[in-house]
C-alpha cells in the first residue's frame, strides 16, 4: 500500500511538468507561424515582385525566379516564380499578296505556363498555378488550369477559375487556403495570370492574406 501511494504521488508530481512541456512545445510551434505583421511585409515585397515580373514579361523573358527579403530573419523571404514553354511552333510570318504589299499574320501557337508563390517563414507553404492556352489571330482559343499546393502542418484547398474579359484577354485566377487547424490559423494565397491573344502574359496579382 505504501509503495502504491509513493508511486501515485510521484505520478501526480510529474503531471505539471508534462503539461508545462506540452504548453512550451505549442508556444514554440505557434511562434513558427507567420504573424500578421510578417504577412503585411510579405505583400509589400510581392507587390514589388509583380512589377519586376511584368517588366521581364514585357521584354519577352518568360522564365524567372524572384526572391525578396522582408525582415532580418533567415527565413523571412518570399518567392515568386514563372515559367513558360511553347508546345507547338509559333507562327509570325509575312506573306506578299501583291508587289510591295504585305500582310502580317498574327502569332499563333500553344503554350504551357507555371506560376507560384512561396513563403519560407516557419511552416512554409507554396501555391502553384499551371495551365495551357492556345491563341491565333490575336485571340485566345482556349485555356486550361491546374493547381498544386503544399505546406507542412496545413490542410490545403483552392478555388481556381478563368475570367474571359474579351476574346484576347483571359485571366486565370487561383485562391489557395492553408489552414493550421491545430492553431486556428489560416492563410490565403492569390495568383492571377493574364493570358493575351498575342501569346504573351502579365501577372496581375500575387499576394498572401492572413
Amino acid at each position: 500500500m505504501k509503495k502504491f501511494m509513493v508511486l501515485f504521488v510521484a505520478m501526480m508530481l510529474l503531471i505539471p511538468s508534462f503539461a508545462s512541456a506540452n504548453t512550451d512545445a505549442k508556444k514554440e510551434e505557434l511562434a513558427q507561424l507567420p504573424t500578421e505583421k510578417q504577412v503585411e511585409k510579405m505583400n509589400k515585397a510581392l507587390d514589388k515582385m509583380v512589377e519586376k515580373a511584368n517588366k521581364k514579361l514585357e521584354k519577352g523573358e518568360e522564365n524567372f525566379v524572384l526572391k525578396e527579403k522582408y525582415g532580418k530573419g533567415k527565413k523571412e523571404v518570399v518567392e515568386f516564380g514563372f515559367e513558360s514553354q511553347n508546345t507547338t511552333s509559333s507562327v509570325n510570318t509575312q506573306e506578299m499578296t501583291a508587289p510591295l504589299t504585305y500582310a502580317y499574320a498574327a502569332p499563333s501557337g500553344s503554350k504551357i505556363f507555371y506560376a507560384y508563390v512561396k513563403n519560407y517563414e516557419g511552416f512554409n507553404f507554396e501555391h502553384r498555378l499551371a495551365g495551357e492556352f492556345t491563341y491565333s489571330g490575336g485571340g485566345i482559343n482556349g485555356a486550361t488550369k491546374n493547381v498544386d499546393m503544399s505546406g507542412a502542418m496545413y490542410s490545403e484547398s483552392h478555388k481556381t477559375w478563368i475570367d474571359k474579359l474579351d476574346s484576347s484577354v483571359w485571366d486565370v485566377h487561383s485562391n489557395g487556403t492553408f489552414k493550421a487547424l491545430k492553431y486556428l490559423a489560416e492563410y490565403n494565397t492569390y495568383i492571377t495570370v493574364r493570358l493575351l491573344g498575342s501569346g504573351d502574359y502579365r501577372i496581375t496579382r500575387s499576394s498572401i492574406g492572413y
